[in-house]
Parts: C-alpha cells; structure tokens; sequence
C-alpha cells in the first residue's frame, strides 16, 4: 500500500512538472473562456455571484472548476497562474483516479498502468487542455475516472452505484462528449450484475437530480449555444474530414477552427496513436465474426470510439476538442485487449517508452504556445492606462476579448459585447447606463484580425485600438442596447 501512494506521489509530480514549460512560457495568458470561468470564481469568492453553470449557458457545468480555482486565488491572487494551477489540480485528481482504474484492469501487471497513464500525461492531446478552464472539460474527464475507477471494482455495494448514478449525470451536464465511451461499462456491469437494486440506485440520483436541475436552468439564459449541422449536405466531407479532426486533436496544436503545424514529435505521436484508435474497432469487429471467445469486454469497449468520432460529422467547422476523450478511452480498450493476447514484453515496454519519450520532447515545444499576439503584459498596461484615466466601461466587437478586458482589468473595466444581452447581463446594463449618462466610456479592440467598426478616428496603444469616448452614432449602430429589467 505504501508504495503505491509513492506511485501516486510519483505521478502527481509529473503532472505538475510536466506543465512547467507552459506555466512558465512567455504566452501563458487565458483565452476569453477562461476569463469567463476565472470571473466566475472570483464572483463566488467574493459573494458577488453565484451559478452552477458558465455564465450565459444552460450547460457546462462550471462549478467544481471554479471551486479548483479558489484555494489558489488565496495563495495567489487573482491571476493567471492560480487559474492554471487550480485546472491542473484538477485534472492531476482526473489523472490518479485513471491510473487506479488501470490498475483494477490490468490485474497482476504493475508496470502497464504506470506506463499507459504516462502516456496520457504526456500526450499532446492534453498538453494545452490539462490547465484549460473551458466549462467542464476538466470536470467531465475527472468525474469519468473516477466512475471507471468505481465500476471496475470487484465489489460494487449499493452505495458505489448510487455515486455512480451521480457521477454519470455531472458528467453528462459537464461535457456529455464522455459519455459514449462511459455509457457501455455501465450497461456491462449492471447486466452482469442480474440484479434491479444497482440498477435502480443509479437511476434514481439520475432522476432525481435532472428535475433539480431542470428547475434551476429555468432562470438561466441561452446566450451561449452549441450548434450543430443535422443536413446532409457535404455529408461526405464531413465523414472523410474524421482523420484530420482526429490528427489535429492528437497533435493538440489548435485553438477553436485555427491549426498550427505540429513539430515533429506531436505529429509523430498523433500519427501513431491514430493508427492505434482506428485499428482498436476492426480488432473488435474481427472478434466478433470469428467468435473469439474471452473478448466481450474488450468488443464493448470499443463500442464508443466510433460513436465519439461520428459526433464530429455533425459539428460545425474544426471541432477537435471534441475527441478529447478518445485518448484516455483508447487506453483502456487497449489495456483490456493485452489482457486476451500475447504480446512480448520487451516489444510492449518498448512501444509504450517510444510514445512516452515522444511525448515528453513534445510537451516542451508547448513552452511558447499561442495562436494569439495578445500578451497579458501589454494588455494589462493597455487597460491600466485606461483607469487611470477614468474609463471604466467599454465597447468590444469581439466577445472573446471582452472577458479578458473583464478578468485583466480585475473587473475595473466592464465590457459591452455585441451580442445581447451578453453573457452576463448585469455588465451589459451597466456599459449601456454609464455611456448614455455621458460617463467616460471607450471602445478597445484587440491587435487581431476582426470585422472592423468605421470611426473617424481609431488611435492605438500598443497594437490595440483604442478610442474614447467614442461617437454614439457609431456605437448605437454597432451595438445593441440593453433592454430594461
């Protein structure tokens, strides 16, 4: 037992180190999202505010990313450092819970679970999205070990699936991307169960939970929307762009629709683990119509790799933080199907130090990662001129950037998005308020390529574009006005 909480330690420190080179990289900075959940957790600190979900969204289960974020706000104030190190403590929990269920698959093989959860640490995949507050991604891959951890137990009581009939619905208000690859352990291990109780105790917090739930996202609003395309048109292309999504997602170098070209260490790891995913499913399938006994519960394991990459033909444009869950579910369905062939050791240990060793040179090149040239030094001077000023209110016509304006400013600058009514209202009002009162107001748009907004004059601060006190004509054209309560 004691080592292996030295193992635990182990992995734990590896996880933290591995992230060094972002943590301190010269681009380390929070994209607009990360501001939303970053002001969220100063809001519940403070007592300002309160909200389970991201702020705008009746979805994205927020809160235990928040609740990471906090104890590290005592330590370090509100920074950008404590919001990364709150999501790495959480997905650094995510990561210890997966190596526990590694080990309750590969019985009697100490090495492989070490060896495959390194792996994982050291995927490109996870490089940027182990420190990412992004409303629930982190939440949902920690909930999911932690559910795997509790359905491979060899003894499952009553209690064990009442959690995890709490576990599964977070999982599914937090990012349901998991849950495809989740959904067939759960149908497996309550059927070989043969028994109403389990099944029933995993319904029932479900049930009960959803109604709770569906009453509490009455008050919210639907400023944030995922959309997805259902036509058939472009079917194909959506259907044959899969290996690409997939090779982007592995490679990890991308930030929404925009890929950068990966080194050749994240290339080489993304190219070989994508071999890996597809042939998992055709060894399934082989399985299947040979009849190869001894094999069920690597076939089901794979059941939701196809279901996981299907789901990017109805997304609209480049989406790879979708597969996000491929990886760790690509490493549990390999570890099952170690268990049903031979395969010398040598040739295995040697497979999963090449991916390792890949893998780390490739968390390195991180160090300066970035799709933006938005630096939190410029921009913090940018918006500290701005207060000294006087100015305490701005327009943006980009919603991104408004949350950083929001979070960078420390809340001292409130932003006005163009869309209403804003995915915090509250702010929205107040922007609106101030300038029509004739309060000094201005309008800030990031050095980046946008829809431009025509004004007279647009001055600039360090690559910014910055006016004061902007004409009304212009703004009442380009934005909307908050409605009265």
């Amino acid at each position: 037992m004691f080592k292996q909480y030295k193992i635990l330690i182990l992995l734990a420190v590896i996880c933290i180190v591995s992230r060094l080179p972002q943590l301190l990289g010269p681009t380390l900075m929070l994209d607009g999202d990360e501001c939303v959940v970053a002001v969220m957790a100063k809001h519940i600190l403070t007592g300002k505010d309160f909200s389970l979900f991201f702020y705008g969204q009746a979805y994205g289960f927020s809160f235990i990313e928040c609740l990471f974020i906090i104890p590290f706000y005592w330590v370090f104030g509100i920074t950008t450092i404590a919001v990364k190190l709150g999501m790495l403590s959480l997905w650094t929990i995510g990561v210890l819970f997966l190596y526990q269920a590694f080990m309750l698959i590969s019985k009697g093989n100490k090495w492989l679970p070490l060896l495959f959860t390194l792996v994982l640490i050291c995927s490109p995949a996870w490089a940027v999205w182990s420190m990412k507050a992004r409303g629930g991604y982190l939440t949902s891959f920690t909930l999911t070990s932690l559910l795997l951890y509790l359905l491979f137990l060899d003894r499952k009581n009553n209690i064990s699936w009442l959690w995890s009939g709490v576990l599964c619905f977070f999982i599914y208000q937090s990012q349901p991307l998991w849950l495809p690859g989740l959904v067939p352990f759960i149908a497996y291990f309550l059927f070989k169960d043969r028994k109403a109780a389990p099944a029933l105790l995993f319904l029932l917090p479900v049930l009960a939970l959803f109604i709770l739930t569906y009453c509490y996202k009455q008050r919210l609003s639907n400023f944030g929307i995922v959309r997805s395309d259902y036509t058939t048109d472009d079917l194909l292309q959506r259907i044959t762009r899969i290996p690409s999504f997939l090779y982007s997602s592995f490679h990890g170098k991308y930030f929404f629709g925009e890929i950068q070209n990966p080194d050749l260490f994240s290339a080489s790891f993304a190219v070989l683990f994508s071999m890996i995913v597809f042939s998992l499913p055709l060894i399934a399938v082989y399985n299947i119509i040979t009849g190869k006994k001894g094999k069920h519960l690597f076939n089901i394991s794979v059941t939701g790799i196809p279901v996981m990459l299907a789901y990017t033909v109805l997304a609209i444009g480049f989406q790879a933080r979708y597969l996000l869950p491929v990886t760790a579910y690509t490493l549990i369905a390999l570890l099952l199907l170690l268990k049903t062939v031979t395969i010398r050791r040598e040739t295995l240990y040697a497979t999963a130090s090449l991916f390792i060793v890949t893998g780390i040179v490739s968390i390195i090149t991180f160090y300066n990662f970035a799709f933006s040239p938005l630096r939190e030094r410029s921009l913090r001077n940018v918006l500290g001129q701005l207060t000294e000023k006087g100015v305490h209110y701005a327009y943006c016509n980009d919603n991104m950037f408004t949350w950083q304006v929001i979070f960078y400013s420390n809340e001292q600058i409130l932003c006005h998005e163009q869309k209403s009514p804003g995915r915090y209202p509250e702010y929205f009002r107040k922007v609106d308020s101030a300038f029509y009162a004739e309060a000094k107001t201005v309008y800030i748009s990031p050095p980046i390529p946008l829809p431009k907004i025509d004004f007279p004059d647009a001055p600039t601060i360090d690559g910014y574009t910055v006016i004061i006190d902007p004409p009304k004509e212009v703004i009442a054209k380009n934005f909307p006005q908050a409605t009265p309560r």
